[in-house]
This record gives C-alpha cells, sequence and structure tokens, in this order.
C-alpha cells in the first residue's frame, strides 16, 4: 500500500496574489482550484477563474476567466474561494479522460473533500453542460479509501480493460475466526486473490520491502493468492489481467 503524499500548490503566492486583485464574488476555477485542493492534477500556467455570469474581469496576462459560477457552486477553502469540490469534479469532466478523472474523484474522497455519493448527486443534478453523460457515468466509479492515483488506475484496468468484476478497495481481510490478517489495497474475496500495488517506495526503502513480505506471507499462510504490481504492469494491461485472471481461476480450483 502507497500513499502518494499531497504535493504543493505550485505557484501558491502567485495565485493568493491574483484573487486578491478580483472581485470577492471570483472562486478559483478548474484545474487552478484543483490543484488548490490539493489534487493530482498539473496547476495551469495562467490561474483560471470563474465568476456569476456578466461579470467577466478583463483578461490579463496569468489570468484565464470563466463565467457561470452558480450561487452554491463555492466555498472558502485554505482562505481562498474555490469551486466545491462537486462543481470543481465537473468542470474537470471536459478536461480529462475517463481514468484521469475518476483518479481526481477518488482522491477528492480520500481527503475527505466529498462522497462518491455527493459526487453522482451533483452530476444527476446539472443541466445543460457538455460531456454530461458521461461525467454522470464516470462519477459513479469513483470510490472510498483509495490509497493513490496508481490503485485507481489498477481498478480501472481490471474492470473495464480486462471485464473482470470490480474487486474491493482495501478490505479489511479476517481468517476464518474474525481476527484481522490485512488489507491488501484490492481483492477479489471470495476467491482469496489480493492485489498489492507496489510504488517505488516499496523497492527503495528496506524496512517498507521487509514489511511487504511479510504482509504477503500471512495473507498467504491464510490461504489467499498475493499479485503484487508494478508501473511496468500498469503499462501491459493485457498482460496483467491475465494474471489477476489466473489467479482468481488457480484460487477457485483449489477451494473448490
Amino acid at each position: 500500500m502507497y500513499v502518494e503524499r499531497e504535493q504543493p500548490v505550485d505557484g501558491e503566492q502567485a495565485v493568493r496574489a491574483v484573487m486578491l486583485a478580483l472581485p470577492e464574488e471570483a472562486a478559483l476555477y478548474g484545474a487552478s482550484a484543483a490543484a488548490w485542493y490539493g489534487l493530482p492534477v498539473e496547476a495551469p500556467a495562467d490561474v483560471q477563474i470563474i465568476v456569476p455570469r456578466g461579470t467577466v474581469p478583463r483578461r490579463r496576462p496569468g489570468l484565464e476567466p470563466h463565467e457561470g459560477l452558480g450561487s452554491d457552486d463555492a466555498i472558502v477553502h485554505r482562505g481562498i474561494r474555490v469551486t466545491t469540490p462537486e462543481r470543481t469534479w465537473l468542470d474537470l469532466s471536459v478536461r480529462l479522460d475517463d481514468a484521469e478523472l475518476v483518479v481526481v474523484g477518488d482522491a477528492m474522497v480520500a481527503r475527505g473533500l466529498t462522497t462518491p455519493q455527493r459526487l453522482v448527486e451533483r452530476a444527476d443534478a446539472a443541466r445543460r453542460r457538455r460531456g454530461i453523460v458521461r461525467a454522470r457515468s464516470l462519477a459513479r466509479l469513483v470510490r472510498d479509501r483509495v490509497d493513490s492515483p496508481q490503485e485507481t488506475r489498477l481498478r480501472l484496468i481490471l474492470t473495464h480493460h480486462g471485464g473482470l468484476p470490480e474487486p474491493a478497495v482495501n478490505p479489511a481481510v479476517a481468517d476464518d475466526h474474525g481476527g484481522w490478517i490485512g488489507r491488501p489495497d484490492l481483492a477479489y474475496e471470495d476467491a482469496k486473490v489480493a492485489i498489492q500495488y507496489e510504488g517505488d517506495v516499496h523497492r527503495t526503502k528496506a524496512k517498507r520491502w521487509r514489511a511487504d513480505i511479510a504482509r504477503d506471507e500471512v495473507l498467504r499462510d491464510h490461504g489467499w493468492e498475493v499479485v503484487r504490481v508494478t508501473a511496468d504492469d500498469l503499462i501491459h494491461r493485457s498482460r496483467l489481467c491475465d494474471r489477476v485472471r489466473r489467479a482468481i481461476d488457480r484460487q477457485r480450483r483449489r477451494t473448490g
């Protein structure tokens, strides 16, 4: 299990300076809003802001203004007015591909900014938005308890590329007597197949590497098969899905 560290917003002081010079109803928007929340989205070169209709400030270097901010679409976060997490996610839906949009949704939930249900409700309530049907569909793929963007990508590869059932996300695994034995990143609990995503920290930190070995041995001692996945595996998607499928088949044959 690997949690990516939240990165500081690039040019935070510049963002604050821009916002101080704008009307008070202006809010950070789009990728600028996502970066301000600390989400895995690259901060844009120009600060993206949004205001209510009819009040767009004039363009100037370093500023990308938009209009269309609703009365309930902004909050104050870390001292700056910014579109709500739900509105931010919808705005990003016209800029990000499917996997990256779900990555952002999972990250929002992991940071306590929203819930999967609130994203679904906001998408369902939206009207006359470009790509809203797609956004509604993708909102239903957002999950809680996801520890890193790579875990999101892995889950989507298994289900959307490989056609496998959706695995449980970070489930608490117990032995036959109810004792806790682990919490794999993803798991097919009925087949006792655990899938662990191994980021570089698992390889470069000796203490983490030893802990991973011990973690997997505990699962194997209780009849689980463990599939370990790295970033390279996410490139070779078909091969990865075949590995997981074979592990499930082996386990089901073994347990009858």
